[in-house]
């Protein structure tokens, strides 16, 4: 688990340092950007509605992980709109949250609900 958590470190530091030059050296109109590769129909619009697709999973998991609450459906739309300078950060706190425990990372609240219904059943 230490070394994903040395990935992740490095991700968010790689992640915002680019997210960083980018904006200096382009602007920060990244929505137009981003319209515009999608609506090209070219190898860039098939790569960025593949991580489109793969950002909405990633929300879908975060919502369900935190148990379908408000404060889910607000990180899932994080995780959309920020990316990997959202998802990257919450996956290493969530790391460190669950001890490392795989089980707790993946399944979030539904990690003690499983562990309650094993006890009284």
């Amino acid at each position: 688990m230490k070394s994903f958590s040395i990935f992740l470190g490095f991700s968010t530091i790689l992640i915002y340092t680019i997210t960083v030059i980018a904006s200096v050296n382009h602007g920060t109109n990244w929505p137009l950007v981003a319209v515009n590769d999608l609506t090209a129909l070219n190898w860039r619009s098939q790569f960025d509605t593949d991580f489109l697709v793969y950002l909405f999973l990633g929300a879908t998991w975060i919502s369900w992980r935190e148990g379908g609450t408000a404060k889910g459906f607000v990180l899932g739309f994080f995780s959309v709109f920020l990316g990997g300078m959202f998802s990257f950060p919450y996956l290493l706190i969530t790391t460190y949250q669950a001890n490392g425990d795989l089980k707790k990372i993946l399944l979030g609240v539904h990690a003690t609900r499983d562990t309650e219904a094993e006890t009284s059943g």
